[in-house]
């Protein structure tokens, strides 16, 4: 696959993403009985949270690898251990 087959495939991702939240932001502000809101205001908040979800993501996806990385390590040294004995 191509660098620019995979770009394209993200931006695809990302708006059916930002599709959905809007989607949600829609049903939330119904739901709560608002008025509704317009689709400029839709599409900022929809890209706002899209945004922040994959900050999280990205943030949390290193610390869990990093643990992943340490729990090896004290495995290993456990392991390594154990066989001294």
């Amino acid at each position: 696959m191509a660098k620019s087959d995979l770009s394209s495939f993200g931006k695809k991702i990302r708006a059916v993403e930002k599709d959905f939240t809007k989607g949600l932001i829609k049903w939330r502000i119904k739901r709560g009985g608002l008025p509704p809101a317009d689709e400029e205001t839709l599409d900022k908040s929809s890209e706002r949270v899209v945004d922040e979800a994959h900050r999280i993501v990205k943030k949390r996806g290193k610390t869990v690898l990093e643990e992943l990385k340490q729990a090896k390590k004290e495995f290993m040294k456990a392991y390594r251990e154990e066989d001294k004995e």
